[in-house]
């Protein structure tokens, strides 16, 4: 293995590849193994104080290592690839087996400082929770709460602890845990305050409402009594206003008996009046009716007698047209060397669709 690849010192990367063996190396997988096996060995071989910054950082350094050797070692196998097209398939096995190999180490190798950091994230993350936790009690003062809830609250932060277990967040759980128990502190005095003027003010209204349960009982009673007199009153006033009611109802009924009777005169007079009129309009509507017949029947003469007249101008300018059109025809089928007689049958033929497909535009 030693002829295969020497160590870099300067740690960018753990091996470097001759370009003589890299043939070999890419192509056959001849010396992977032990390669792989040095480049662990490498970085294994250092263990670092993982409580230490210095630890932690030549942790990070050495996995740094391993990943820049495996972009080395991935570099090169590619450049074999790009001058052996006819083996990429094995080389590209073993860039696989490398770049697999290698991130598993690289992982393995960070684990201890991967598992540190996440504990440290884990630690801060739980005190500050308890930091928040301890402010909220605080911001609550500020809330429309009761008096037994301020209590409780502020019996929570005073009982809070400010010992190690705050570690460096000491000092700022310091700080809140005095300022919550003010503005709780605070925020309970004036909140006792207020329900005890609440409380007080309830017992006045309470009080007002009986004296005016007792006004208002007093009220009922002398608004019952003076209603029982007006109701007396008003009793009196309609049996007074029954009897002049029933006297005037008489004399209004005797003042309409003789309001019918005149009524029932007039009544006749009219329905006498009213028939004679209707005779006198029936008659009248009667001659009306058959002077307009009359009218009626001599308009319709004369429209029939002219509309015959425009049917038979109609026809009479029909039967011309078709005249002057058919002479047109024959002089034209004259002119083709027809002869008449021949051209007036034709014609004849023509105008009464007896040839198909021939017709005469008129």
């Amino acid at each position: 293995m030693t002829e295969q690849a020497k160590t870099d010192n300067t740690q960018a990367q753990l091996v470097v590849i001759e370009p003589t063996t890299a043939v070999a190396l890419f192509t056959e997988g001849q010396g992977i193994a032990e390669l792989l096996a040095d480049i662990r060995q490498k970085a294994t071989s250092l263990v670092p104080d993982i409580t230490t910054a210095k630890g932690r950082k030549e942790i990070a350094s050495i996995a740094h290592a391993v990943a820049r050797t495996k972009t080395y070692l991935d570099g090169l196998g590619k450049e074999q690839t790009d001058k052996f097209k006819e083996i990429p398939k094995r080389i590209d096995a073993n860039r696989k087996q490398i770049r697999d190999t290698l991130d598993a180490l690289k992982d393995e190798v960070r684990a201890p400082l991967t598992q540190f950091e996440e504990a440290e994230t884990a630690r801060v993350t739980a005190l500050q929770d308890r930091l928040t936790m301890l402010k909220d009690l605080g911001d609550s003062g500020t809330h429309e709460f009761s008096a037994t809830d301020l209590q409780t609250m502020l019996q929570e932060v005073e009982q809070t602890a400010l010992d190690d277990t705050w570690q460096e967040l000491l000092p700022q759980a310091t700080v809140a845990k005095e300022l919550a128990a003010k503005r709780l502190g605070d925020a309970l005095a004036a909140r006792q305050k207020y329900e005890a003027e609440q409380a007080e003010l309830e017992l006045l209204r309470q009080k007002q409402v009986e004296q005016d349960r007792i006004d208002r009982e007093r009220l009922i009673a002398e608004q019952a009594a003076e209603q029982a007199r007006l109701q007396e009153e008003n009793r009196q006033r309609l049996e007074r206003e029954a009897a002049q009611h029933r006297e005037q109802e008489a004399q209004r009924q005797a003042q309409a008996a003789r309001e019918r009777e005149e009524q029932a005169r007039r009544d006749a007079e009219a329905a006498k009046l009213a028939r004679q009129q209707a005779e006198a309009n029936a008659a009248r509507q009667a001659e009306e009716a058959t002077t307009r017949a009359a009218e009626l029947e001599r308009q319709r003469i004369e429209l029939e007698q002219t509309r015959k007249q425009q049917e038979e101008h109609r026809r009479t300018a029909d039967v011309e047209h078709r005249r002057t059109i058919h002479n047109a025809i024959l002089m034209d089928l004259i002119g083709l060397g027809i002869e008449e007689e021949k051209a007036i049958n034709l014609i004849k033929h023509i105008a009464s669709n007896k040839i198909d497909h021939l017709a005469i535009n008129y």
